[in-house]
């Protein structure tokens, strides 16, 4: 049963029973940055599905709520793994050689030591103006959901690219008719935790008009 995205405490899963105390959203916000290594601590399916909660809270043009998610843990995101060592060995004119395979075993190793991916999917409008706004909302509530591990002391990693049309993945992850993925999130404990990367200040990128 959902219990939607507030409360001061959560119930977290590093031990049943022992409750986050979760920072301020400003706070997840800056220090947020991408894990790329978890610890195998599993992450309970009321976690996942407060996070969730937390994702579907994103601004939406209309309420059209475009978005969908599959969560892959366990067998299937075994099953991931496989697709994406296949995947890379795309990037190699000789899949057979050593370099390649070498390749292929790093992603199939990290995605079997990531305890689960949620892949974010977005509705295809046939209208382009509809469908850019729907895109833009699913990556708020992909953010949404970032934002809100963050706080309560988890990692997260967001991957795009071409893996996403993938059609083992598309089959593995039920993408309904007339959706698309659009991301796929990594969810765990961090094993390690880089400072966040530098970025640009706001008022080199902002203009104000005034008048």
């Amino acid at each position: 049963m959902s219990h939607g995205c507030h409360g001061a405490q959560f119930t977290g899963t590093r031990t049943l029973g022992v409750r986050f105390r979760h920072m301020d959203a400003i706070t997840a916000i800056n220090q947020r940055t991408s894990i790329r290594r978890f610890r195998a601590d599993p992450v309970s399916r009321e976690t996942i599905q407060r996070l969730l909660d937390c994702a579907v809270r994103a601004p939406n043009h209309k309420l059209t709520e475009p978005w969908r998610f599959t969560v892959l843990t366990g067998g299937a995101r075994d099953r991931f793994a496989e697709i994406r060592a296949k995947h890379r060995l795309k990037r190699y004119s000789d899949p057979a050689t050593p370099e390649a395979l070498a390749g292929a075993d790093k992603v199939r190793r990290e995605c079997r030591e990531t305890p689960v991916y949620i892949v974010a999917m977005s509705a295809v409008n046939p209208d382009e103006i509809i469908r850019e706004e729907d895109y833009a909302a699913t990556m708020m509530a992909i953010a949404n959901l970032m934002i809100a591990a963050e706080s309560l002391g988890f990692g997260t990693y967001l991957k795009s690219g071409g893996i996403m049309q993938d059609p083992e993945l598309v089959s593995l992850a039920e993408v309904p008719d007339k959706f698309r993925i659009v991301g796929l999130l990594s969810l765990g404990y961090p094993a390690e935790r880089d400072p966040p990367r530098r970025r640009k200040p706001a008022a080199e990128l902002t203009r104000w008009v005034e008048g």
